[in-house]
């Protein structure tokens, strides 16, 4: 008869055992050093996420608060023409303040201490504009002195570039505007435009004797209203929006300007987000490599509490706690450093952002930040202390017995949980489960190529082991397939970190460059707009004699639709069945004519605009048959300048509107438009700087209506707004840098309680200190460079996709700054292997084999 001897033990809830918490207490007093790694993964996850997330709450709440002052008004009608008397009368019949504004691009000639002729946005000014927010000039009286004679206002900016004094002037069009100061901050204007589009400002009563306002010129009007309460606003809003629309005008309130503020600022929140998201999953990654490595360091403590007679689960809370208590430590430390971050963007976003940036501390973050702690922290410590709970009584007498079988239920739901946290923490940021699925999807795929990767790399080794190399070379690359070998491991924690930094760093180059490789492709560099037909053969020959080649000459003749299909506008904007945009229909076209295409134009589908039977056929730019709900056959009637014209699609272009503008959205044929009312654009190239100057100063002398683009300058411009962009980039990725060095030594620092034992073993029978150094550093570079090489082609891969599909820009990444990565990881394993090494070395052979005995 066999009998069967069961001990029950009395089981305590873990937090009313004090024992556990006693053991906690006095194991982690000593032993806090030893979580360095951990705190730090968590400080530098967390503070992303606070400051980036604080950030973008005050962002928002900014925006609702500054709208009314960015417009400068309660209700602002725009057009692109002149307002129609009809409509003007309804203006004056509507109880308010009311301000008028003109503006179009025109040269200016600087007479200053720093002459030059320069294109600028022209603002002509009428009443008491702004009514809301601030106007900042000096002198603090420039705007009542621009009201009161041929004076003019200049942005910031551009009063320093030229040297402007008070005792300057400025030529617009036939009038000299004597200076009255500058513009520092003006609603609709100032900051990051005055960058591209620098203003000046004079009294709209000088406009139409400047000259500048001929046929053909893109004149803005703008009408500002001020009403007494927010009621008065929306019985106006609500009786001007029909009639504005009628007219085919455009209509901006306070609630839209938050709107396309807020679709303004929409890649910005999208950018820091995804910093947020993958400093925040590479600090969960340092989490699991810290607790694990933790773990491994106290397996001999454990072996021996259990000796003693405490559970599995004893031995597990014990550490559980400190990893809980430690973790909200670090918590809060990233939540205080991710607020004081906070306070240091505005100085570098200040310049990109319209708005005067006042910050606070945003609770919800906080309350985010405490809650994503504490969750990384159960996560992400409880899948490597789970093994905890197998430790055999029996290591404390043979170190190297392991009979440990850790599959557990808690290992499966914890697994499963840290599956589905990056999906749920993604969609949660994002606010779409669509972009939340696409990253874990990325993830997914990013784990499975390094893994197949790690797996590949042995299979070769093992198969094509050269056998004939030295001692040294075959135990280093023999490591790579060893038992208990770190190499899927490493390469996929290493791999990780370098494909979401290079993912960053691609990104980065992909739209920095662009600005480069467009002035590369363009065959001109200058362009010359609003020439009149008397004027052409006159621009053609100044630019020959400035020894300059006369690439391109457009004709561009102005039209609006009348007919699509044999409907009329007025009836398509009362049909909201139709798939046809009102703005499309409402908008006015510049169209151009002539028999082929140009070097930015491709044939997508159909033919190209010709002239047969006496019907016309033209030409539509690919996507705009979508927005007029057209295809190949179908009917356009234009209003030529009051003769309709019925014409018939040909073909759809593939236009690249980036690469020697002009491009029309429209080309008719040759031999139908050439009597029509229309201006000229020359393009040319210019190389030389003292030739540019000198151009441009006799053009403007000669033909002062006529406004000349320099692609060079524009350039140089935004070649320097996206070194700042660049700064504040990498600024904001420093947190993914910073923990994915985290993650890396924690990887290595790993590996080495796994070779710890051989290393002295292979001391034991012989094996030099340089040997074992040459190997050990050998093996490294073998993981730092594969893992590197792997996560640089995801991120290549990555990057290339998020160029076509979600930038929509030219693929042109910086591979020089991709090697540089690649290196850098290859010298970083090296160093933390190097730094590991050393603690081998110093270990005596006897000291590991004594605890075999």
């Amino acid at each position: 008869m066999e009998y069967i001897i069961k001990i029950k033990r009395k089981k305590t809830h873990p937090l009313k055992d004090k024992w556990v918490w006693k053991m906690a207490y006095k194991d982690a007093r000593k032993n806090f050093g030893r979580l360095f790694l951990f705190v730090l993964s968590i400080v530098i996850g967390i503070a992303a996420l606070v400051s980036i997330n604080s950030f973008n709450i005050n962002l928002k709440r900014n925006i609702d608060d500054q709208a009314k002052e960015l417009l400068g008004a309660d209700l602002v009608v725009e057009a692109n023409s002149a307002f129609e008397e009809a409509l003007v009368d309804t203006f004056d019949s509507i109880p308010s303040q009311q301000a008028s504004q003109a503006s179009l691009a025109s040269m200016a000639m600087f007479m200053t201490s720093s002459p030059g002729t320069r294109l600028v946005r022209v603002v002509a000014l009428e009443g008491d504009f702004p009514f809301y927010g601030d106007l900042e000039t000096s002198p603090s009286d420039a705007m009542q002195r621009i009201k009161s004679g041929r004076y003019i206002m200049v942005d910031k900016n551009l009063a320093s570039h030229y040297d402007v004094s008070s005792e300057d002037s400025i030529k617009l069009g036939t009038v000299t505007f004597k200076i009255a100061g500058e513009v520092s901050q003006i609603p609709g204007g100032g900051g990051i435009r005055s960058t591209f589009t620098p203003s000046v400002y004079i009294s709209k009563q000088y406009l139409d004797s400047t000259g500048l306002v001929q046929y053909g010129s893109r004149v803005r009007y703008s009408q500002f209203f001020k009403f007494n309460s927010e009621k008065e606003t929306a019985e106006a809003e609500a009786y001007l929006k029909p009639i504005i629309r009628q007219y085919g005008h455009s209509f901006d309130t306070v609630q839209e300007k938050k709107e396309s503020l807020g679709k303004g600022v929409q890649n910005l929140y999208r950018f820091f987000n995804l910093l947020a998201f993958i400093a925040l999953i590479l600090g969960c990654i340092g989490v699991a490599s810290s607790v694990h490595i933790y773990v491994k360091e106290k397996r001999a403590s454990v072996a021996v509490l259990r000796c003693i007679g405490a559970s599995g689960w004893q031995a597990f809370n014990i550490f559980f706690i400190q990893s809980i208590v430690v973790g909200m430590i670090g918590t809060v430390l990233g939540i205080v450093l991710g607020v004081s971050i906070q306070f240091a963007l505005p100085p570098l976003l200040q310049e990109f952002i319209p708005l005067d940036l006042s910050l606070q501390i945003a609770w919800e973050s906080v309350a985010e930040g405490l809650v994503l702690g504490f969750i990384i922290t159960v996560l992400f410590s409880a899948l490597p202390l789970n093994a905890v709970r197998f430790v055999p009584p029996l290591s404390v007498l043979r170190s190297g017995f392991s009979r440990e079988n850790s599959a557990s239920r808690l290992r499966w739901v914890v697994v499963v949980c840290i599956l589905l946290f990056p999906f749920a923490f993604a969609s949660y940021q994002s606010g779409s489960f669509l972009i939340g699925g696409a990253f874990f999807l990325g993830l997914l795929v990013a784990f499975a190529s390094l893994a197949g990767m790690a797996h590949l790399l042995m299979k070769l080794v093992r198969k094509y082991f050269p056998s004939g190399w030295g001692f040294v070379w075959r135990q280093s690359l023999a490591n790579l397939f060893r038992p208990n070998n770190q190499t899927s491991v490493l390469i996929v924690v290493i791999g990780l970190g370098v494909f979401m930094i290079a993912t960053l760093n691609i990104a980065q180059s992909n739209l920095l460059n662009q600005v480069e490789f467009v002035g590369q492709e363009n065959q001109s560099n200058t362009i010359l707009f609003d020439i009149q037909p008397p004027q052409r053969e006159e621009v053609i020959k100044l630019t020959k004699e400035h020894d300059l080649p006369v690439q391109q000459v457009v004709p561009i003749v102005t039209c609006r639709i009348s007919e699509v299909n044999g409907r009329t506008v007025a009836e398509i904007k009362n049909d909201t069945t139709d798939n046809i945009r009102n703005w499309a229909v409402n908008r006015e076209y510049r169209v151009t004519y002539r028999d082929s295409l140009s070097s930015a134009e491709e044939i997508k589908e159909g033919s190209p605009q010709h002239f047969s039977n006496d019907s016309i056929y033209v030409t539509i730019s690919e996507g705009m048959q979508d927005d007029l709900n057209v295809k190949i056959g179908d009917t356009i009637v234009f209003d030529i300048q009051g003769i309709p014209m019925k014409t018939y699609i040909s073909g759809i272009r593939d236009v690249e509107w980036q690469k020697d503008p002009p491009n029309f959205i429209f080309v008719f044929p040759a031999g139908v438009l050439e009597e029509a009312p229309q201006t000229y654009v020359l393009t040319t190239r210019v190389e030389d700087d003292g030739k540019a100057n000198a151009f441009q100063r006799e053009l403007v002398t000669m033909f002062p209506n006529i406004s000349l683009i320099d692609l060079r300058l524009i350039l140089a411009t935004i070649d320097e707004f996206f070194g700042k962009v660049s700064f504040v980039i990498q600024f904001m990725a420093l947190f993914s840098i910073l923990t994915g060095l985290v993650v890396l030594a924690g990887a290595v620092i790993n590996s080495k309680y796994l070779r710890l034992k051989e290393n002295v073993l292979l001391r034991t029978i012989g094996a030099a200190q340089k040997q074992i150094v040459g190997m050990t550093l050998l093996e490294y570079a073998y993981l730092g460079f594969f893992a590197g090489l792997v996560g640089l082609l995801l991120a290549v891969a990555s990057g290339w996709l998020l160029a076509l599909y979600f930038f929509k820009v030219v693929f042109l990444p910086n591979f020089l700054e991709l090697l540089y990565i690649w290196i850098g990881v290859i010298v970083l394993t090296l160093l933390v292997g190097w730094f590991n090494t050393r603690d081998v070395i110093n270990k005596s052979p006897l000291e590991v084999l004594r605890k075999e005995a």
